[in-house]
């Protein structure tokens, strides 16, 4: 027979939950929430971030964004651009770099390794190498070799400014979606890829049939996190290319960087703030919807 668990024990138990999980809702609360719920009160206002005086306009911010604000329009033109072309590069190499790099051994746990270097460095000091390599090194590049594609203006001009920022985004991220990759490969059971491969299946058809839906744990999770990166670039932008040249790499944090330190309209940019919250939230709600009906339990 149980015996039944006197209130007061419980009241001590809810205490002791209590007391253990306050202090990190009141970090969330803190850093998180209230920021978000004061950036949806100033974006009724005209505020220079400064004066203890704000004038209140209403859903003004909201309809200058989308109406007279030509830079923000091309900075969520360049995010969605990157994202899309970002999302679809990194995860195939990714996949392709992980599926040799799966097995057990020496020489796999060393290119793993080797890939995921660059990911713990930080985004700022590989950008201001970067800088460096296609400033003065490609022109040193240029003298020793001779090639033509040393000699362009990489950092110059609109569309080789968008495949540098693209090219330097990918090599430092890599290696981290290989490892979730890996991790995803590895937790294959062996049993279902004996039984396939006894029937027959092989190579590209044995990936896509076999490995690709046991793995849309880890493709779930790659996709959601490369996308939120994507969306939030910002980092690469200020050591790289400051938005240049003429705005042509501005993404749309970049610009709410500069409408609010730059400009100093605050309200504006906490308006822009909120609507890029509102359409990442709608977009990863649909990613996440769509990729979970796609996995595969094992």
């Amino acid at each position: 027979m149980f015996l039944k668990r006197k209130p007061h024990a419980r009241l001590v138990n809810g205490l002791d939950f209590a007391m253990f999980t306050f202090p990190a809702l009141a970090v969330v609360l803190i850093t998180t929430n209230i920021p978000f719920v004061m950036s949806i009160y100033y974006s009724l206002f005209d505020w220079n971030g400064l004066s203890r005086s704000m004038t209140f306009v209403g859903i003004d911010n909201f309809i200058r964004i989308f109406t007279i604000d030509a830079q923000f329009m091309k900075a969520i033109q360049f995010t969605i651009r990157f994202a899309a072309f970002y999302i679809v590069i990194v995860n195939i190499l990714a996949v392709i770099i992980a599926l040799p790099l799966s097995k057990s051994g020496l020489v796999s746990q060393i290119g793993r390794s080797c890939f995921y270097i660059p990911n713990i460095i930080s985004l700022i000091a590989v950008s201001l190498v970067w800088r460096f390599l296609f400033g003065p090194g490609f022109d040193a590049l240029a003298d020793l070799t001779g090639l033509e594609i040393f000699k362009w203006s990489w950092l110059g001009t609109s569309t080789l400014a968008f495949y540098s920022v693209l090219i330097l985004t990918v090599w430092q991220s890599v290696g981290f979606y290989m490892i979730i990759y890996v991790a995803g490969i590895i937790g294959i059971p062996q049993d279902i890829v004996e039984a396939a491969e006894i029937d027959g299946s092989r190579g590209i058809g044995h990936f896509f049939r076999i490995t690709l839906p046991l793995i849309m744990p880890s493709v779930t999770v790659c996709i959601f996190t490369s996308l939120i990166g994507a969306l939030k670039l910002f980092d690469v932008v200020l050591a790289f290319t400051k938005g240049g040249p003429g705005g042509s790499t501005a993404t749309v944090a970049w610009n709410i960087y500069q409408e609010a330190f730059s400009k100093y309209r605050f309200g504006v940019a906490t308006a822009k703030s909120v609507v890029f919250f509102a359409a990442v939230l709608v977009i990863t709600v649909i990613q996440l919807t769509f990729f979970k009906k796609r996995e595969v339990e094992i």
